[in-house]
């Protein structure tokens, strides 16, 4: 395993994987700067080094390799992290054996057969024909029906259900994951879905966890096959008649309120744009990708979760809803639009002119022209939200005044940018005629909402815990801190240097609460023994990370991140300065440790000599005196 994990490292470039989630700038040679995806920051702190192959921020202490950063980005364990980051590289690895993992990998396995057989009844069998004449009238090119993987379930009580068993596919599995019902009478499974387009809902790395049923045929629904009970027939989720979507049900690897429909396939677009668009329906994601618009997304229905939008936030700062001209879905988006400004996005609107139908499929249909137009011709929600409060008003009226106040003042709370705040302020006062301190006065400011968690992956839980306490991340880090980390991190970097820190600073000088004394004692032991032999110096960084291994978590992760953000620290220092520069640097930080020393030796030296004194201890007096008079000297 480990051999495997270190064989996947060596073929990841870092700088490229975090590239294809944070634009990067190049900060030296080998080092690389970005803003941080796991917290909102405006001056970049998120460091990547090519050469170490780690990264770090240092606005919120989060670091490690490549590992770390799909785990905590991706929402993954650290299995699923070596499978995602094997299959790039090549290198297939073997499935963990733990009884949550195995089921989540059996009903992932369930869902993707059962996406491929339904693809295969729509391309294939002669009795889909009406499906693929539904497809087609759609305006649904085959390119686009294969990347979204549509499919049929055929008219049929238990065809999926016997694909199952020749397969070789536990029914239970099926039934697990949502595809499978047990019958009502008699032992056996029915399927969930039939005589509908079958849409695949897949997670944001591409893995089937479920399906939206869409019927296609509504005259034609009431034909099923004759052999089963009238009983059966009535059962749950038969749908004899149905509603016109049906989506599985929650299960281990699907829940609605963290899924976002059509994600992995817009990841790359909506990086590349900044921003994404959110729209009601998964036909109107489909027909967006036709109009040559894919930075696209749907909420299936339902107002964007907390877990969805920190889901957006890996990949986009901008969000972007998309209305008709009557505003009919702006009801049931009003909680989205007010959760994304809490959580910190740029939240702009595209409307679709009367003429362009009611949703973008409808658009796309007339005239990909309008729905591409209308994505390009966003307006910033305040904008949306005071064209909508005016609509049909009379501003000369007090009444109408005062139910437009009473709808947009609200909005202002959710505004942490005051030049933002301001510059809409003074917008609604000057529509209103209102004194702009008066409706200043009138907002009621909320407690800031705290950051949204990046859920797992498949759940809306929280992400992996930060390797800090809540302790250290309280401590106020000293200049002495800073000064001993860089020298941790330029006597790892730095060979030729590694001889004068060792001698001037032994791991005893170190204070006894230094964080880095647990990396630094054995880094000056291993630097030992490595200079009494003829071999060539080794990577100090690698062997310590391996050392570190060894220990038990959060102790592991605690001391693996600050090996790495010493290193880093240590990296941009010196960063393509000529030796002597860097020499300079050394020997300061040397004298400030140093001096930090003598003044706690000195501080402690002065607390004694008051205690003896209290004491009349004039013995001990003049013997700490003395102390204090050598260390002066």
């Amino acid at each position: 395993m480990s051999d495997q994990k270190e064989d996947i490292r060596s073929r990841i470039d870092l700088v490229d994987l975090i590239q294809e989630y944070v634009p990067l700038k190049q900060a030296g040679s080998v080092s690389w700067k970005g803003l941080c995806p796991f917290h909102a920051e405006k001056t970049p702190s998120f460091h990547v080094s090519r050469d170490r192959q780690i990264w770090h921020c240092f606005g919120c202490n989060e670091g490690g390799d490549c590992f770390a950063f799909v785990m905590r980005m991706e929402g993954m364990d650290f299995p699923e992290a070596l499978r995602h980051l094997g299959a790039k590289v090549g290198i297939e690895v073997a499935r963990f054996s733990s009884a949550e993992s195995n089921e989540k990998q059996r009903l992932v396995a369930a869902n993707t057969f059962a996406a491929g057989y339904y693809r295969k009844v729509l391309t294939d069998a002669a009795s889909a024909a009406d499906a693929r004449a539904y497809v087609a009238r759609r305006g649904i090119p085959e390119e686009l029906a294969q990347a979204f993987g549509l499919g049929v379930a055929p008219d049929a009580w238990d065809a999926l259900a016997q694909a199952f068993v020749k397969r070789g596919i536990p029914e239970t599995d099926g039934e697990r994951a949502g595809l499978l019902m047990r019958r009502r009478q008699g032992s056996g499974f029915i399927d969930r879905f039939r005589r509908r387009l079958m849409i695949p809902l897949r997670d944001a790395q591409g893995s089937v966890v479920g399906f939206t049923g869409r019927v296609f045929a509504e005259a034609a629904l009431g034909s099923r096959l004759s052999a089963e009970s009238s009983a059966e027939r009535r059962a749950p989720n038969a749908e004899s008649a149905g509603p016109k979507y049906l989506n599985s049900p929650e299960t281990p690897v699907y829940h609605k309120g963290s899924m976002l429909f059509g994600l992995d396939l817009a990841k790359k677009a909506i990086r590349e744009a900044g921003r994404v668009i959110i729209v009601e329906g998964q036909m109107d994601v489909i027909a967006s990708h036709k109009a040559g618009v894919a930075n696209i997304v749907a909420s299936s229905g339902t107002a964007l979760t907390e877990a969805q939008l920190a889901l957006l936030k890996r990949y986009a700062s901008t969000i972007v809803f998309s209305f008709d001209a009557d505003a009919a879905g702006f009801k049931a988006a009003q909680r989205g639009i007010t959760l994304a400004r809490q959580a910190g996005f740029d939240v702009r609107v595209a409307v679709l002119p009367a003429s362009a139908g009611k949703d973008p499929d409808e658009a796309v249909q007339k005239d990909p022209r309008l729905w591409r137009d209308a994505v390009q011709r966003t307006v910033p929600i305040m904008q949306y939200f005071i064209d909508r409060a005016v609509a049909g008003r009379n501003l000369n009226d007090v009444d109408d005044k005062r139910a437009i106040s009473s709808f947009l003042l609200p909005e202002f709370a959710h505004m942490s940018d005051v030049v933002e705040r301001e510059h809409w302020l003074q917008a609604v006062a000057d529509l209103l005629r209102t004194d702009l301190a008066v409706l200043r006065q009138s907002i009621q400011r909320p407690q800031a909402s705290p950051p949204t968690p990046l859920p797992s992956r498949g759940e809306g839980g929280s992400p992996p815990a930060s390797p800090y306490t809540s302790a250290e991340r309280a401590r106020v880090r000293t200049r002495e801190d800073q000064s001993l980390e860089l020298l941790l991190g330029l006597f790892i970097n730095l060979n030729e240097f590694r001889a004068l820190i060792a001698e001037r600073l032994p791991p005893s000088g170190l204070p006894a609460d230094a964080r880095i004394r647990g990396l630094y004692a054995p880094a000056v032991s291993l630097y030992d023994r490595e200079r009494s032999s003829p071999a060539a110096p080794s990577d100090l960084f690698e062997r310590l990370r391996r050392q570190l291994q060894a220990l038990p978590e959060p102790e592991r992760t605690s001391e693996t991140s600050l090996l790495d953000a010493a290193v880093l620290q240590a990296e941009r220092l010196v960063e393509d300065q000529p030796p002597a520069a860097v020499a300079g640097h050394v020997r300061q930080l040397i004298e400030a440790v140093a001096s930090s020393e003598v003044r706690r030796r000195r501080k402690a030296l002065e607390q004694d000599i008051r205690r003896a004194e209290s004491a009349g201890n004039k013995e001990e007096v003049q013997r700490l005196l003395e102390s204090l008079n050598r260390l002066m000297s």
